[in-house]
């Protein structure tokens, strides 16, 4: 698995039989490249986060990255729940969307922003308790008690 970026994949060819690297196909894409170290096995970086993205969503959640990205292109890249455009959350993450899944089953349900994902498991997945919630956000009201500490 490549874990380094591209750039510090690199191994000294006097070391290898043949004294060179030959050419061969990115594993993405295709297109013929010239490595850097027998364990270059993309074209670029964009290539190889591609393919340790696929190799993530094939991993966790059985669907490849075609399949995330035919996915995002149904929803028009928003998330499923609040209409966000996402953001990523850590710069080892590639993804704007996280995958939302059924915990029981593994189905995938869509695609969502890091916040609406993470109140979907706050709240159990459960139907119940978020119908609780929306019950309380259309009925609460400020407390009388609330109210006058603030004048205090």
């Amino acid at each position: 698995m490549q874990n380094k970026p591209q750039a510090e994949m690199t191994a000294s060819p006097s070391k290898y039989p043949q004294g060179y690297f030959r050419p061969k196909p990115c594993r993405e894409c295709g297109e013929v490249f010239q490595p850097q170290a027998p364990s270059h096995l993309s074209c670029s970086q964009a290539c190889a986060n591609r393919m340790l993205t696929g190799r993530y969503l094939q991993r966790n959640y059985r669907i490849t990255l075609k399949q995330y990205e035919a996915l995002r292109q149904k929803q028009a890249g928003l998330c499923a729940i609040c209409d966000g455009e996402g953001f990523v959350m850590a710069s080892h993450h590639k993804m704007k969307l996280v995958v939302d899944h059924c915990h029981a089953s593994g189905h995938v349900r869509g695609l969502l922003c890091h916040n609406c994902n993470r109140a979907l498991g706050l709240l159990k997945d459960s139907d119940e308790v978020l119908q609780r919630a929306i019950n309380y956000l259309r009925t609460a009201t400020a407390s009388p008690l609330l109210l006058e500490s603030r004048k205090a």
